[in-house]
């Protein structure tokens, strides 16, 4: 049969139409797939490979049977639970977002630490830097769809002639009839002003999306589609009203922020649709992101995924590389993917900018569609094969993992991205609630509170977990191992009480249930999860210290007189470890303070912490998107100078001492030209609490200032020079002249006094060795135009000195 590689459209359909075809030949050599040169890169076909229908099988599309679960073979809930008992931890692979081609180069840049660390692809090959990052991501083009994310919602100005309006109407209500008879029933946000005299402006934010699916695209096309409407309806024919859209854009999150900088832009005068007030940010981000929604339908491409592998504080980085590289490799078989391992020794990123954290853990960029053209449908079994595999491969390592399902242990849901948003990342990364109900879905997972299975599948399968739960607790003779199973028994005991009563959960004993969440939360409080000592902030302390009183409180409330001996025991032991959690949070405090007296004065530079309400003022201020500008300016140059201090101190090599300079003198600059160039007030605000960027900031301006001064003085001095002969002095010298002399000479003046203020002068630097890394001040950048205006200015002043000595 003849093949014609042209009849197809896409590139991924010839590749795998071509080795099709050759395989049919007989011709297909494994060497022009890339063949891996290393153990566990992904290979698109096995050896023994029987045609493409296996090599589909092996890839991340389609899951493999499961070797272990319901119906199935392989390790049984006994073997995994005894495991867990004995400290085996349990696997985690989570999958953080989707992402569209257009986002592939970002999410690269992000798990190689801008091009700082080495990422790893499916053919074993280590690639550094941000040009071979780009180099390969376009290797990846073919198997992008490159689809356009969704337009959800648009910013809009309406204009609208005051004298069209009716007097003895209210002129709120008038406005809403007016930009309902343009957007229907359609959910937006107003307000309105007097711009000129005789004219209203109204402006907001409206969802794209109608109730009945239809989605207006915010740009001329769609204000027209939306002027006819408000012409042919009821309200167009005597009001005047010009609709204009001034851009548009996609999810939850764009339009919180449109909505938050149009409610700080009019002190809170915003009203929705209904007429109802929208007052703050809080209101604001509550109407997005609870109310509007649904309502948005919002898509975005999907051509990449962002996978997360993540162990145990303290497990081994080599072997948990190398199992996290055949996990890939087996899971992924056929699919392009790059994976950095995270470790907290090795980390560039700094732990204020959420770097360093504790526990190692890899990113991998993964395509959704394979070379063959298969993409992966990602599903409830899906997850847990990958947690299966990747719990496989660690023990193959040496590592003691296990597959752990929530069903199995009780616990609660997983909370997602949006739902939460960081304030600390000391330690553990401490989150709160995008709203009420996502905090408290946080609270739960973070707490482990007790979620009992709800579907009759699930209730089956939890049931066998507590049967095997209870079968370990009365097997296992060692007392940590059978604390451990009795512990998770428990969690389940409720579950096995609603299944003993046909599921009527009011028979249930509530009491009972909640003893045994609270014994095992205190279990867990008292011996920190894992048994280690973790470090804690003040505030993560007194939170929980709270919570163990609460706890012991609520134990006690319920007890028979028989157990009270009992309880006092264990309520002992437990503030006994509290004091000692105390004493460890103040000997690290005292340490800290310690540390940062030692500093020299001008490595004190850390960011004050902000707290929500900070932040969401600052937001309402200046708007989102000059805070987030600002703070990722500013995040960069606390890297680099907490770099430079660690040089200092002797943590990194001296070497690194130029690289850090030059990137601290750059993001100082940036951030200054960008509170001068940008009018970012923000940023300016910032820097009156930075002395370094401060100087900057009044360096550039005096620079320009100058330069500009220098142009208006060439034009003087040129009008004057033509009547020089005409316009004299009492001392015959040219008035111009001496004037321009005067003014450029307090200029050399200003500008000495500022290089002798900023401390610039070179003949003042203090002398260092060669190896001693000197921390250079930001305005140093523009030390060298100044000398040259200095020099300009002196020749001039020469110049003019022999014009009136002739």
């Amino acid at each position: 049969m003849e093949f014609f590689p042209g009849a197809f459209e896409t590139e991924w359909e010839r590749r795998r139409a071509m080795l099709v075809h050759e395989m049919q030949l007989g011709r297909f050599d494994s060497g022009d797939w890339d063949e891996p040169k290393r153990g566990g890169a992904a290979r698109p076909l096995d050896e023994d490979a029987r045609g493409l229908g296996q090599a589909r099988r092996r890839g991340g599309g389609q899951p493999r049977r499961l070797r272990e679960g319901v119906g199935s073979t392989g390790r049984s809930m006994r073997t995994r639970f005894a495991a867990l008992a004995r400290g085996s931890q349990p696997a985690v692979v989570k999958l953080a977002s989707y992402g569209g081609g257009a986002r592939a180069g970002a999410m690269m840049s992000y798990t190689s630490r801008g091009g700082e660390l080495a990422v790893e692809n499916e053919r074993g090959e280590r690639v550094m830097g941000k040009g071979a990052l780009a180099e390969q991501r376009a290797e990846w083009e073919h198997l992008f769809d490159n689809r356009a994310a969704s337009r959800d919602l648009a910013v809009f100005q309406v204009a609208i002639d005051a004298a069209s309006l009716r007097q003895d109407f209210d002129q709120d209500d008038q406005l809403r009839e007016i930009l309902l008879s343009g957007f229907g029933d359609r959910r937006f946000v107003y307000s309105a002003r007097e711009r000129n005299p005789g004219e209203i402006q109204v402006n907001g934010v409206v969802v794209l999306r109608s109730g009945q699916g239809e989605r207006l695209t915010g740009d001329r096309k769609a204000a027209e589609i939306v002027q006819q409407r408000h012409h042919d309806s009821e309200a167009g024919r005597d009001v005047d009203a010009r609709f204009r859209f001034h851009g548009y854009g996609n999810g939850v999150e764009w339009g919180t922020a449109r909505v938050r900088e149009l409610v700080a832009s009019v002190g809170g005068e915003v009203r929705d649709e209904t007429g109802r007030l929208i007052g703050d940010a809080t209101q604001a981000g509550d109407l997005v992101q609870k109310e509007w929604r649904k309502d948005l339908h919002s898509r975005k491409g999907r051509d990449v995924m962002h996978l997360i592998v993540s162990a145990r504080a303290g497990t081994d980085a080599a072997p948990f590389e190398s199992a996290v590289r055949e996990f890939l490799g087996e899971q992924f078989a056929g699919h392009r993917y790059v994976f950095a391992v995270h470790d907290p020794t090795l980390d560039p990123k700094e732990i204020a900018e959420g770097g360093k954290r504790p526990h190692i853990h890899a990113h991998a960029i993964i395509t959704m569609r394979s070379e063959t053209g298969d993409r992966i449908v990602t599903s409830p079994k899906l997850f847990r094969e990958w947690r299966f595999v990747m719990a496989e491969k660690a023990r193959e390592q040496g590592l003691d993992m296990e597959l752990t399902d929530r069903r199995e242990l009780a616990s609660a849901p997983a909370y997602s991205r949006n739902q939460v948003r960081p304030v600390s990342y000391h330690d553990r990364t401490e989150y709160v609630g995008t709203s009420e109900a996502s905090h408290a879905r946080y609270q739960a997972k973070r707490s482990n509170e007790i979620n009992l299975a709800t579907t009759d599948r699930s209730r089956q399968y939890a049931a066998r977990a507590a049967e095997a739960w209870n079968d370990l607790a009365n097997a296992e003779t060692r007392m940590s191992e059978g604390t451990f199973a009795r512990l998770h028994a428990a969690r389940l005991e409720g579950l096995a009480e609603i299944n003993q009563n046909n599921h009527d959960s009011e028979r249930v004993s509530g009491q009972t249930v909640k003893n045994n969440a609270n014994m095992i939360e205190l279990y867990q409080l008292v011996n920190g999860g894992n048994g280690q000592m973790r470090e804690m902030t003040r505030p993560e302390f007194e939170a929980y210290e709270k919570r163990v009183a609460a706890v012991l409180a609520s134990v006690e409330q319920s007890l028979e007189p028989s157990e009270q001996a009992d309880f006092n025991e264990v309520a002992a032991a437990a503030r006994e470890v509290v004091e000692i959690r105390r004493e460890y949070l103040e000997v690290s405090e005292r340490q800290s303070d310690r540390h940062r007296d030692e500093q020299p004065q001008d490595h004190r530079h850390e960011p004050p912490d902000r707290s929500v309400t900070d932040w969401e003022a600052a937001v309402a201020r200046h708007g989102r998107d000059a805070v987030e500008r600002t703070n990722e300016v500013l995040v960069e140059v606390e890297r680099y100078r907490e770099g430079l201090s660690r040089i200092d101190a002797g943590e990194l090599p001296r070497s690194y001492g130029a690289s850090y300079q030059d990137g601290l003198a750059r993001e100082i600059n940036r951030a200054a030209e960008m509170a001068v160039d940008g009018d970012n007030q923000y940023m300016r605000e910032v820097a009156k609490s930075d002395q370094e960027l401060q100087r900057t900031i009044e360096a550039i301006e005096l620079a320009r200032r100058e330069a500009n001064r220098n142009v208006d003085h060439e034009h003087h001095f040129a009008g004057q020079t033509s009547v020089v002969g005409d316009d004299k002095d009492s001392n015959g010298s040219p008035s111009g002249a001496i004037e321009a002399a005067q003014v450029r000479e307090a200029d050399l003046d200003v500008l000495r006094a500022s290089e002798e203020r900023d401390g610039h002068g070179q003949q003042e630097a203090p002398t260092r060795s060669a190896a001693e890394p000197v921390r250079p001040d930001p305005p140093q950048q523009h030390v060298p135009r100044l000398r040259q205006i200095e020099h300009e200015i002196e020749q001039r002043h020469e110049r003019d000195r022999d014009d009136r000595e002739r």
